[in-house]
């Protein structure tokens, strides 16, 4: 059935996931993001860490790199429609491999 609705490019119905499922797909578009940003997420805790309190005004560049880099990638629905094609893959997976048992 999923090859199904891959071979003709449609998506799997959203009420597969459960609020369970749908916060996996969500933490792994987290990690997925902060893994391609991890440049600008390291220069801004190196700022953080040498100028302490007053790093809102003095981190402000790292800040707003980081942060364009992050939202680019939460924000855009394609990554997480990725993100929850996989959970719901696993699904599938683990049904099939229940069922072979």
């Amino acid at each position: 059935m999923a090859e199904n609705n891959e071979s003709r490019g449609k998506r799997l119905p959203m009420w597969v996931l459960g609020p369970k499922d749908d916060g996996e797909a969500r933490k792994n578009l987290k990690d997925y993001a902060y893994s391609k940003c991890h440049e600008y997420v390291d220069a801004m805790a190196t700022c953080s860490k040498a100028h302490g309190l007053a790093v809102f005004p003095a981190c402000n560049e790292q800040r707003s790199k980081m942060v364009e880099c992050l939202l680019f990638y939460q924000l855009d629905t394609k990554y997480l429609d990725h993100e929850r094609d996989k959970v719901v893959q696993k699904k599938i997976q683990l049904a099939l491999d229940k069922n072979k048992e």
